[in-house]
């Protein structure tokens, strides 16, 4: 995805991650630096047991909950069903950010062209859909 991005993007949009200390981010830190040897992105961890470490992410683990329930296969999704999910996701209205969606505050910030790198649609309200697609 950095490469499609290009350092422009990764430096102003993905300047931070900070992701758990599970073994499956264990090489995360290997996108700090590009093919060329420049740091583009920082890398930070929480600590171990402190969903408050990172809360703003909580509410969208419970919406992916609804496209992909617990205990269900991930095997057989392509990547247009994600982009679909992920569109329909990030159209949907939250209280927490004034009652706009995040893929209008992110068009906001970084434009259309990032949303359309990352393959992300504005979905009419009306017709977002938040339903398990497995």
């Amino acid at each position: 995805m950095f490469r499609k991005l290009g350092d422009k993007f990764v430096k102003i949009v993905f300047a931070i991650n900070i992701c758990d200390n599970g073994v499956e981010f264990s090489r995360f830190t290997e996108i700090e630096i590009n093919s060329k040897g420049e740091i583009i992105c920082k890398t930070f961890y929480t600590r171990p047991y402190r969903s408050t470490d990172k809360s703003s992410c909580e509410n969208l683990h419970r919406l992916l909950r609804y496209a992909f329930p617990k205990g269900k296969s991930f095997d057989n999704l392509t990547q247009d069903v994600l982009d679909e999910v992920f569109s329909h996701i990030n159209s949907y209205v939250r209280k927490s950010l004034n009652d706009k969606t995040p893929y209008d505050l992110v068009k906001k910030k970084f434009g259309k062209e990032f949303l359309e790198k990352i393959n992300i649609k504005r979905i009419q309200n009306k017709k977002v859909k938040l339903k398990p697609i497995i």
